[in-house]
């Protein structure tokens, strides 16, 4: 079982899927701009599923240990869900150390030791350490495009020659790798709630 905030960023994130589909179809020299075009919003779009998806658990976490017969607990939980909405509002780069500091203000929650393990293309990240890293690169990368800056390289996104490239692979890469941050994120939450406030698990 997953949250709602998981469903709802893989309904998002077939739109990268949607996107990718398109530019694989142009081989032609003629159609590589098109096809680069493609490209970066389908990565666009999955960081925009990330985002969602994180703002939306934070959401789900004060449904989750909502009381509405406790009129003191109310009053503080909804006073902190309001700032929680209005941090949310400014959170638009959920980079590794932005999403942790949102989850851990508005819940105690850290994400990233559930990220140890992540794996990206045929690499398992055996730290946190290293998913965070390759989180924060995919966001340069699509930094980079979004404000006409050049492409960095990493190792996840040269061709052959070394130079920053990305194809239908390197997305798709970034996409599971996406999800694979999500399940985690989803299930260490889950636990952390319930051990935290002696509820059943909330999904």
């Amino acid at each position: 079982m997953v949250s709602p905030a998981k469903v709802k960023f893989d309904a998002l994130l077939q739109r990268s899927e949607a996107l990718c589909k398109v530019a694989g179809t142009l081989k032609k020299k003629v159609d590589q701009t098109s096809k680069s075009v493609l490209l970066h919003a389908a990565l666009a779009s999955q960081v925009a599923a990330w985002e969602v998806y994180i703002k939306n658990l934070a959401a789900e976490y004060f449904v989750a240990i909502g009381k509405p017969t406790d009129a003191s607990f109310s009053a503080i939980h909804a006073l902190l869900q309001l700032r929680m909405k209005a941090a949310a509002k400014k959170l638009n780069t959920p980079n590794s150390e932005h999403c942790r500091d949102f989850l851990y203000t508005f819940s105690g929650f850290d994400p990233w030791p559930s990220w140890a393990g992540a794996k990206f293309d045929k690499t398992i990240f055996s730290n946190s350490l290293h998913s965070r890293n390759r989180l924060d690169e995919i966001f340069l990368v699509r930094h980079s495009f979004a404000h006409g800056f050049t492409m960095p390289a990493h190792t996840w996104n040269t061709n052959a020659s070394g130079a920053a490239h990305l194809d239908c692979k390197k997305v798709s890469s970034c996409a599971k790798f996406f999800s694979d941050l999500c399940l985690r994120t989803d299930s260490a939450f889950a636990t952390y709630i319930a051990a935290q406030h002696g509820i059943s698990k909330p999904w």
